[in-house]
């Protein structure tokens, strides 16, 4: 889903869910209750993302000229809100630093 709206001081937002696809397994609860079966399933060095706490379920970005947010979890409904809603939404996420992910 994506929104693209302007708010009350005339700046234009872009606004679209993210869903991570894969979640780092550390941060899953239990990871070890099960033995394995099989060995080491680690062949090869790779990066993965870490999601931050809270963020498991997906997380709203706002995208705009100068900057870039997150809300998390994700509004219920969002997609149908008023740009004045949209607007107070803006302002209860969280910049986003160059480093995290969006």
């Amino acid at each position: 889903m994506y929104r693209q709206f302007t708010d009350e001081r005339g700046s234009t937002w872009e606004a679209w869910e993210v869903h991570p696809a894969s979640i780092e397994r550390r941060l899953r609860p239990d990871r070890r209750a099960v033995p394995r079966q099989e060995g080491d399933r680690r062949r090869r060095h790779e990066v993965r993302p870490i999601i931050p706490l809270g963020m498991e379920d997906g997380w709203l970005a706002f995208h705009g000229a100068m900057d870039r947010l997150r809300l998390a979890p994700i509004p219920h409904g969002w997609i149908h809100l008023s740009e004045a809603e949209l607007g107070l939404l803006i302002q209860r996420a969280e910049r986003v630093l160059p480093t995290d992910i969006d």
